[in-house]
């Protein structure tokens, strides 16, 4: 990691005071971490203070873990100084903007291509798509996990090295000014919207308030000469197109910059698409994932990655947890689509369901959609009447919301509530037959994993 101690000094807001010895700002950092339990000697420990946790509570046991500098606030400070004094500490009245300011400052050492993704649905895999896309030109720098926020997006600068020829960095949001400030700790060269829909309308007001916050992305890059991905498939994407100069558009209209053809999904809902004259077959279950291919297929032609190359990054590439993730035991699949859940993406894995071929019956478990502010209840109802076009044979319900889309299903469906996971899942291990499909569906919150569990226990 090229990141010495007496860079910290150089940051422009001049936040950091230094309490050591002057004679080790030279020294330098193996890594920063927030997590006092993975510290090693040489690394840098900034101590987070959260809302359930305060990182100061371990940075004296950091210190003798050796250390090589701590950052911590000013209260602290003061409240310890006796143990601090001497030590390598660097001072600072926030340690959050700290960390942020800190990955910034290592960001700027390298001037590789940047790929900021955001969206309402689909960031995650769109991410894995793009890196294993990239990954056939040089070594990718990615968002692990979900650390997509004000602390992952830092946290993931740090990984950079000089062996990377490209990051590709998530960016979540659920509140206005959070994705402007990802991009200002980031300053990506590139940005993709994957899609906006209905999600976190909770703190973002309605679509347009979702609209206005993803957006953020493409106002930073705008003003700072980037180049902007846009999906021409998404009218609350495509209809600023002509705001940009600086873009690449994808599609499948044909008179997008990267254009390809819906062949269709195969017997158990994987999209299949033809751009030129390859065709490509993904193993990830969920007919938007055409749509997320696609991006990730703009981006690695703007990089000269060639076609017979994305193909196989496409299709040979490992989906993340939770996310359309298909299994199958004793001849009963189950799509695990739990991880998150707003109206677009449920409707998206009813499309997916509706695809897959069965000889049994399917099945859709639905847990409350969570963050859609006022409109929950009516968002609710909409699925449940929309649901008779998808094939399913019995809908079961948890969460006070979801009972809201079960009782606008129509009756043809079989239908019932729960309000205990216990009892939903006993209720599926008695009903289930080989054959049969099942969908989770529902927000993280919910955790209706736990009935996937129970299900294959």
């Amino acid at each position: 990691m090229d990141l010495r101690l007496k860079d910290l000094l150089k940051i422009k807001t001049r936040t950091f005071e230094f309490k050591g010895h002057e004679s080790l700002l030279n020294k330098k950092a193996d890594q920063v971490s927030i997590d006092s339990r993975t510290i090693h000697p040489g690394d840098i420990y900034i101590a987070i203070k959260g809302e359930n946790h305060d990182g100061h509570h371990f940075a004296l046991a950091v210190l003798k873990k050796q250390a090589l500098a701590v950052v911590i606030n000013h209260d602290f400070w003061f409240a310890n100084k006796n143990e601090l004094e001497g030590k390598p500490v660097f001072v600072v009245r926030d340690t959050t903007y700290a960390l942020q300011q800190i990955a910034n400052f290592y960001r700027k050492k390298f001037s590789i291509p940047v790929i900021g993704i955001t969206g309402t649905n689909g960031k995650t895999t769109t991410k894995e798509m793009i890196a294993a896309v990239l990954e056939k030109s040089g070594k990718v720098c990615k968002t692990e996990g979900n650390f997509n926020n004000h602390i992952g997006v830092p946290l993931t600068l740090f990984k950079l090295t000089k062996e990377h020829k490209y990051a590709v960095i998530e960016m979540g949001t659920n509140h206005f000014g959070e994705i402007k400030t990802l991009c200002e700790i980031a300053e990506p060269d590139f940005g993709i919207i994957t899609n906006i829909g209905h999600g976190h309308t909770e703190f973002l007001q309605d679509i347009n308030g979702v609209t206005k916050a993803k957006m953020e992305l493409f106002d930073y890059l705008k003003i700072n000469g980037g180049t902007v991905f846009i999906n021409m498939e998404d009218s609350n994407i495509s209809k600023f197109s002509e705001d940009f100069s600086q873009k690449k558009t994808f599609g499948f209209s044909g008179t997008e910059n990267t254009s390809a053809q819906k062949i269709g999904i195969n017997e158990t809902g994987c999209a299949r698409i033809k751009i030129e004259d390859t065709e490509i077959s993904l193993n990830l279950p969920g007919v938007h994932n055409a749509i997320n291919a696609l991006a990730a297929i703009a981006v690695g032609i703007e990089f000269r990655v060639n076609l017979a190359e994305i193909k196989n990054a496409l299709e040979n590439l490992n989906i993340p947890s939770k996310r359309m993730e298909v299994l199958t035991e004793n001849g009963i699949t189950v799509i695990n689509d739990c991880y998150n859940a707003n109206p677009e993406s449920t409707l998206s894995a009813l499309k997916t369901l509706a695809g897959f071929n069965v000889s049994g019956i399917k099945y859709f478990i639905f847990g409350d959609m969570l963050e859609l502010g006022e409109n929950a209840e009516e968002q609710h109802a909409e699925i449940g009447r929309s649901i008779n076009g998808f094939g399913v044979t019995a809908m079961f319900t948890y969460g006070d919301l979801a009972k809201e889309a079960g009782n606008a299903a129509q009756a043809t469906i079989t239908r019932k509530h729960f309000t205990d996971k216990t009892d939903l899942t006993t209720r599926l291990k008695t009903d289930l037959k080989p054959g049969d499909l099942v969908l989770l569906k529902g927000s993280r919150g919910m955790k209706m994993e736990e009935i996937l569990e129970g299900i294959f226990n």
